[in-house]
């Protein structure tokens, strides 16, 4: 299915909004068994108004000492908004060494977009070129068609399973 030319997808497009939290009081053993139950490598630690806190990451429960999410969290959270482009999430990933950022709104968890849903991005869609149908995956909307010079590039969205 094809969608109009824009240059770049959204968080607001790609991000889990099914999000797993946990409270700060939540034991560590809590926090251990929620991440290998859920099969995820790190949760938001939100407050009672749903404010994002800190996170808590594998790393953090296997290399610092405490008993509660509050003790071992990471307290500086890198979080974007639905708005940002897909590829300054990647570039943010890379960058700032982290596997997941948090998505609000208003100051309020509304989803997070990790590095899977990133690269799950990456495998179904594609930007295709209207005039001969070559395409290119990627991040941003290439200005030219490399096989014939087009300028009409749109971004496709290839059905599941492909």
């Amino acid at each position: 299915m094809s969608t109009p030319t824009t240059a770049h997808v959204t968080v607001r497009e790609i991000m889990t909004t099914d999000v797993v939290t946990i409270m700060p009081q939540a034991t560590v053993d809590d926090v251990a068994r929620l991440l290998f139950n859920r099969q995820i490598t790190g949760v938001p630690v939100v407050d009672d108004n749903h404010n994002v806190v800190g996170i808590v990451s594998e790393f953090d429960v296997i290399s610092k000492d405490g008993k509660t999410a509050e003790d071992i969290m990471s307290r500086e959270v890198i979080s974007v908004q639905e708005e940002t482009p897909a590829e300054e999430v990647a570039h943010l990933l890379t960058t700032r060494r982290v596997r997941r950022v948090p998505v609000l709104a208003d100051g309020k968890l509304t989803g997070i977009v990790s590095r899977t849903d990133l690269v799950r991005l990456f495998a179904v869609t594609r930007w295709s070129c209207e005039d001969c149908g070559y395409f290119v995956r990627g991040f941003h909307r290439p200005a030219l068609c490399d096989a014939c010079g087009s300028t009409s590039i749109s971004l496709d969205r290839e059905p599941p399973g492909m």
